[in-house]
This record gives C-alpha cells, sequence and structure tokens, in this order.
C-alpha cells in the first residue's frame, strides 16, 4: 500500500510540472502570434525565421498576422507594379486616416533577373526577393514613404544580366530602416553561396557540373565535370534544393517588432540520361499555391514562353524563370524578375 501512495504521490508531481510546462507554452504561442508588441518571447522565434528557407516554410506561420488587441483589420491596400509585366517599381506616400490606430506593413523584395545562354547552356532562376512583415501602432495624421522596389528593367541578352532585384521599403515614423532586399542574379554567387555551406569548398566557377559563363551570367556544358554539393560522383546527374541565400530583410519599428524571411534560391535538377533541366520556383510569403511552380525543359530553346510578359508566376518578389537551350542557339532567351511590393492593413 505504502508503495501505492508514494507512486501516486509521485505521478501528481509529474503531472503537475507538465501543467506548469505546458501552460508557459501556451504563452509563447499566444505572444509570438499576437504581433505589434508581443513581448520579449518572441526573440527566439524571430531569429529561427532568419534560416526559414523555402524547405522550412511551414515556419512562416509563425510570422503574426493579426494585431495584438485582436480584431480584424477594416482596410488595406497594396503598392506595385500593376502592368502586363509586372516588374518595374511603384511609390506613393500615405497618410493615417483619422481613428486609425494600428497598421501592419508588409514589404517583398523585387526578385532577381536570370540571364540567357548559348549553344549547350542556358541560366538558372533569379533569386527571390526577401520578405519582412511589422504591426505596429500609429497615429492619425502621420504620413509613410511606401515603396515597391524594381526588378531589372529589361530583357537581357548573353553576357548582361548580373543586376539583383531592387529593394522594397516603408519610411516613416516609429520605423527605422524597413526593407527587403531584392533577389539575387548572379550565377557565381549562388554557387559559392550554396558550396560554402556544404562539403566542397572552391569549385564557384562551376553550377551543377557546368561551366559558369560571363561573370556569373549563364552557364555553358563542360566536359570538366567535377564532383561536390549539386554535382555528386562526378557526373551530371545532380540536384541544388531550395535555400535562403544571403538577401535579407532589416529593420527596427516603436511598439511592434520586425519578422522576416531571407530571399531564396530555386530547386533546380539535371538528368543527364534524358538531358532534362527541372526548376521550381521557392515559395513566396503570402501566395504558398501560386508560387510552388515547377517546369521541366530538354535543351530545345525552351524558355520563352515563362517569361513575366506571358504572364506566368507574376507575383511580388519572384526570381526569373531559368533558361536551358541546346543546338547552336546563340540568341538566348533570358527574363526579369518580378515587381517588388508593399502591403498596408490597417484599423
Amino acid at each position: 500500500m505504502a508503495a501505492d501512495v508514494l507512486t501516486y504521490n509521485a505521478l501528481q508531481e509529474i503531472n503537475q510540472e507538465l501543467k506548469a510546462e505546458s501552460a508557459a507554452l501556451s504563452v509563447g504561442i499566444s505572444s509570438a502570434s499576437g504581433g505589434g508588441g508581443g513581448g520579449p518571447d518572441n526573440t527566439d522565434n524571430i531569429s529561427i525565421m532568419g534560416g526559414a528557407g523555402a524547405p522550412n516554410a511551414g515556419m512562416w506561420c509563425q510570422i503574426p498576422k493579426v494585431a495584438a488587441a485582436g480584431g480584424a483589420w477594416t482596410n488595406g491596400f497594396k503598392v506595385c507594379d500593376t502592368t502586363s509585366y509586372k516588374r518595374c517599381g511603384s511609390s506613393c506616400s500615405w497618410t493615417v486616416p483619422g481613428g486609425v490606430t494600428c497598421a501592419r506593413f508588409q514589404v517583398w523584395g523585387s526578385g532577381g533577373g536570370s540571364g540567357s545562354g548559348c549553344c549547350c547552356g542556358g541560366s538558372p532562376a533569379g533569386g527571390s526577393g526577401a520578405y519582412a512583415s511589422v504591426i505596429m501602432p500609429v497615429t492619425s495624421g502621420q504620413t509613410y514613404t511606401l515603396c515597391g522596389g524594381c526588378a531589372y528593367c529589361c530583357y537581357t541578352e548573353r553576357a548582361q544580366m548580373t543586376q539583383d532585384g531592387c529593394p522594397s521599403f516603408v519610411q516613416g515614423q516609429g520605423l527605422t530602416n524597413f526593407c527587403a532586399d531584392g533577389g539575387e542574379s548572379s550565377i557565381f554567387c549562388e554557387s559559392k553561396a550554396r558550396e560554402l555551406i556544404g562539403v566542397n569548398q572552391g569549385n564557384y566557377c562551376m553550377w551543377m557540373g557546368l561551366c559558369i559563363c560571363n561573370s556569373g551570367t549563364d552557364y555553358c556544358q563542360s566536359e570538366q565535370e567535377t564532383g561536390g554539393v549539386g554535382h555528386p560522383n562526378n557526373y551530371y546527374d545532380m540536384n541544388y534544393q531550395a535555400t535562403a541565400n544571403c538577401k535579407t530583410y532589416y529593420g527596427e519599428a516603436v511598439g511592434g517588432e520586425v519578422w522576416g524571411i531571407p530571399g531564396q534560391y530555386s530547386f533546380s535538377r539535371y538528368d543527364y540520361g534524358s538531358n532534362e533541366f527541372c526548376m521550381w520556383q521557392p515559395g513566396i510569403y503570402g501566395f504558398p499555391t501560386e508560387s510552388c511552380c515547377c517546369w521541366c525543359m530538354n535543351n530545345d530553346n525552351s524558355g520563352c514562353c515563362f517569361q513575366a510578359c506571358t504572364g506566368r508566376m507574376c507575383l511580388p518578389g519572384g526570381g526569373a524563370w531559368a533558361y536551358s537551350t541546346c543546338g547552336g542557339d546563340n540568341s538566348g532567351c533570358a527574363d526579369v524578375g518580378r515587381m517588388g511590393m508593399v502591403c498596408v492593413s490597417y484599423l
């Protein structure tokens, strides 16, 4: 009997500890989802988001969407390029209307462009822009400058695309340096960033086993395949997973916390046996369904039908589509990144 009593008391003590831990976890989750002054409990969660590349997009749900005081946003608008190309910048100013006390500012940096290519080669997708969000108190009469960044303005020819996308930002009372970088465009920079986190450090002039040409504009087939990250076993069967890049977000806010997601490189796969190149766009915050796109090419002058002017994935922050060709094509078919955007919600 004594043993049963001791066991019961021990179990009761464990239950009390578990209840306390559960209560603390609930408070932490509530704080993380509240936004607009959620308190110090958010610090670690915001830090974790810094590594939230596309494979970890499930963590994006941590970003607060509603004000800490609760209630739905009563009004809102977006600032972005609405022309058919969805590639240029757009800006305006906003004065806080009477009676409005809280606002959410979201910014998407514009996407990076892609180069063309010639003969047997091409260019990978441009990197997506970074993203940032803040929920903060505002006062009637305050004025904010809103700027959705411009992607590279023009379709390029060979040896022309190493221009990154432009940042998007919001300036005004209570905000300091609140912006999101534009996407990465250089293949050389992409290869270096990927391989520095892998086992092969130093083969930056190769992209998935293919030779990088024109200072990072495009790639060409090479007979000197080299093993390593993305191009294993000294052969052309290779993969690059979607991953965060060095393009990031910045900012501080009075009475609010800045959350964000770094820019992303796309997922790429090359199959030497079928001579097929496949590319998956990384996910874009706010557009989970539309941004998860896949496209495969067979080195048959593919790519032109996926340009911005055809209406493909015209989403804020989207990187340019890739291009792949073979058989003596010397003109190439580059794409531009998609526009940056600013969204404002308020109540």
